[in-house]
């Protein structure tokens, strides 16, 4: 009777790994989409034999324990590489925003503008001279500067909208830094047996991923199952001790930008590369540059055109400032002009032959007033647009690399930790098979027992 024991001990074994094989396959199918799930294997051992006189006999198979297929290493690199993915795509959008708002290389309504406010001096220099043609340089003007402002109004809205997104992400952060902490209290909590977490452990590395779309970030594992998560150099998750991210808003000009406090101390961070440092870059650098770049041509375009104009003689006398202000935000046109176009002066003298100024502001959209040194109004502008364009080009290009080597990255992980449904079919066959065939032990050693009962 005991070696009949034995043997139905054994078949209910393989009867309880088989289930639990059927169990765990069933778990991969039904997660088979889920974001975030690694696909889980069944590890199986021998049960310690029973030795006898002759020799050792099996008994049976036990469950080891159920593993989550992942490659650390891998997944380490996908993070870094998706870390710069997102911080690339978050400039390159802004500057696909700022080409939106000035146009291209070949066509710019502020490049235009310029072009048709010194073609309308040269043509009031040509002989003979007549009010409407000053007029037409007034209306030009309005024309230009209403681009100007156009312009630094649209950079600004851009800017803005950068602030609140980078605000929106950094709230972002500090609730998936939570729900990590909140996590490794839950996956310490679940392994006090020994056994991991599997699908615990799923939840927060999926945290962690979607934390580095936002920042890059260092992962330490510790003996509790717990991870340490360390982002621009300081552990902002330990075990289930949270740091959040404080936004500073600096009225100076800085904008946004992001500190740390701890112990009632305010440390500002530098960020590593991921959505929020391609945002801040995007505003700070980007944006920012060109709307600067953008108001020295306005600066230049007022200084030198003044300087010019106020050279002149008009029947009222010495040619005044022609416009006013000293950037895109504030540039504008002398009120006396709007009210007397008949101010505007086309030589030094006021006589009809005498057209110095109006040539000589005509050819500013050429050479500089100030030397050979320096870029024209138009070729300032020019460089500017020529600056986006290539900045836009270049990040264009990095974001459609990084895309590929992500996208790489992914289906080598998904070969390592995804579910496939063939062979999970495959597994399933395996394991109703091995199901049937203890079963079919077990029916025999049933059959074994009742004839030996008949006998008794």
């Amino acid at each position: 009777m005991s070696g009949l024991n034995a043997i139905m001990d054994n078949s209910l074994s393989a009867l309880l790994a088989a289930q639990t094989g059927l169990a765990t396959s069933g778990h991969n199918i039904a997660n088979a989409h889920t974001p975030g799930f690694n696909r889980q294997d069944v590890i199986f051992g021998t049960r310690r034999p029973e030795i006898m006189a002759y020799g050792a006999i099996g008994r049976g198979v036990q469950v080891m324990g159920i593993r989550r297929i992942q490659d650390e290493f891998l997944l380490g690199n996908l993070r870094s590489q998706t870390s710069r993915l997102h911080s690339y795509a978050a400039v390159d959008t802004a500057l696909y925003d700022i080409e939106g708002i000035l146009g291209s290389v070949d066509n710019d309504h502020l490049g235009d503008a310029l072009n048709n406010f010194f073609e309308a001096w040269n043509d009031l220099a040509q002989p003979p001279s007549n009010e409407s043609l000053k007029l037409n340089v007034v209306a030009k003007a309005k024309t230009l500067v209403a681009d100007f402002q156009a312009i630094d109004e649209a950079l600004r809205s851009l800017e803005s909208d950068l602030e609140l997104r980078i605000q929106g992400e950094t709230e972002n952060l500090n609730r998936l830094l939570r729900e990590i902490g909140e996590l490794n209290r839950q996956v310490m909590a679940a392994e006090t047996n020994g056994h991991p977490a599997n699908d615990l452990r799923d939840q927060r590395d999926l945290k962690i991923t979607q934390l580095s779309e936002l920042a890059q970030i260092s992962v330490l594992e510790r003996e509790d199952g717990s991870k340490d998560i360390i982002l621009a150099g300081r552990t902002m998750v330990a075990r289930d001790r949270v740091t959040q991210f404080e936004g500073i808003y600096r009225p100076d000009g800085d904008g946004y930008t992001f500190a740390v406090v701890t112990e009632g101390n305010q440390q500002d961070v530098t960020l590593s590369p991921g959505k929020l440092e391609g945002l801040l870059a995007a505003r700070d650098i980007h944006v920012r540059e060109v709307r600067e770049h953008l108001n020295s041509v306005a600066m230049q375009l007022i200084t030198e055109v003044n300087e010019l104009h106020t050279q002149g003689l008009t029947s009222g006398g010495r040619g005044v400032m022609f416009f006013t202000g000293d950037s895109m935000h504030t540039i504008g046109i002398n009120e006396a002009l709007l009210n007397n176009e008949n101010l505007v002066a086309i030589g030094q003298t006021g006589t009809a032959a005498d057209n110095d100024i109006a040539l000589a502001i005509a050819d500013l959209g050429r050479s500089s007033l100030h030397g050979p040194d320096r870029k024209s109004v138009s070729e300032s502008y020019r460089s500017a647009i020529t600056d986006v364009a290539g900045r836009s080009s270049s990040y264009q290009f990095m974001v459609e690399n990084q895309l590929s080597l992500v996208a790489s990255l992914s289906a080598r992980m998904a070969s390592v930790s995804g579910v496939s449904l063939d062979e999970e079919g495959a597994n399933l066959v395996r394991y109703q098979n091995s199901y049937n065939a203890a079963a079919k032990v077990i029916a025999t050693v049933q059959e074994m027992y009742d004839t030996l009962l008949n006998i008794v």
